[in-house]
């Protein structure tokens, strides 16, 4: 924190915040490091102890440092896709509907079934394979919940299989956004046997490693869960 800029009277929070994820991001500060005491924090950042407290619980907030009372904070253990959760709060804005989001999921993931299908190891399809497998029984037995939770697994996994790490942090950030969705529009019989083919035809595209049709698997099922959420 040797360059620290002194903030103005205006949004001083949101600027202390700014600045230690920026020390986060850039390395300053590593995974377990503590951060200095708040005293030393007023004076690196020129604010009072209050407006240091409320952005260390911001920090907190955003999943990037652990509050220890009693003994401080620390850096956590971070990955991209915690610096992109505050996607996650768009889910409250009028602007973020089905469509937004599977426009969304045809461009990004229909990409990311491409280079999954390019880069997946055997190892890995064995792990979606697996999940599809369980997919089957939740189907079979008619559990949401698990459908659900399997549903999810799926196209995470597949995001791991693309071998690119920011695909695969839009992707998870996605999933969160499209499951506070469903859930605000009570869908409950989105994915059943339907939806589980679409599934299982994207996995035989990648295990056969044909990007362009795993990419068009990935749009149909994209497709098709749009037009039942819309109906």
């Amino acid at each position: 924190m040797k360059y620290v800029a002194k903030v103005s009277n205006t949004t001083k929070c949101d600027q202390v915040v700014e600045q230690i994820k920026e020390s986060i991001i850039r390395g300053v500060y590593k995974t377990g490091d503590k951060l200095p005491p708040e005293p030393a924090l007023c004076e690196m950042f020129g604010v009072s102890r209050i407006t240091i407290r409320e952005s260390l619980k911001k920090l907190n907030t955003m999943g990037l440092v652990d509050i220890k009372h009693g003994s401080g904070t620390y850096v956590k253990n971070i990955d991209l896709g915690t610096f992109m959760r505050p996607m996650f709060q768009l889910i409250e804005f009028d602007d973020i509907d089905i469509k937004t989001i599977y426009d969304a999921r045809k461009i990004i993931e229909g990409g990311t079934a491409y280079l999954a299908a390019q880069n997946r190891t055997a190892d890995e399809c064995r792990k979606l394979a697996d999940i599809l497998s369980h997919f089957k029984d939740a189907v079979r037995t008619g559990d949401l919940v698990q459908i659900r939770r399997l549903d999810s697994e799926f196209h995470i996994q597949l995001a791991k299989m693309s071998h690119n790490t920011l695909l695969q942090a839009c992707v998870t950030t996605i999933e969160e956004i499209n499951n506070a969705c469903v859930k605000r529009i009570s869908k409950a019989n989105v994915t059943l046997e339907g939806n589980y083919a679409e599934h299982y035809a994207i996995y035989e595209q990648i295990e056969k490693q044909n990007p362009e049709r795993a990419r068009d698997a990935m749009i149909t099922h994209a497709v098709s869960s749009e037009e039942v959420l819309m109906d």
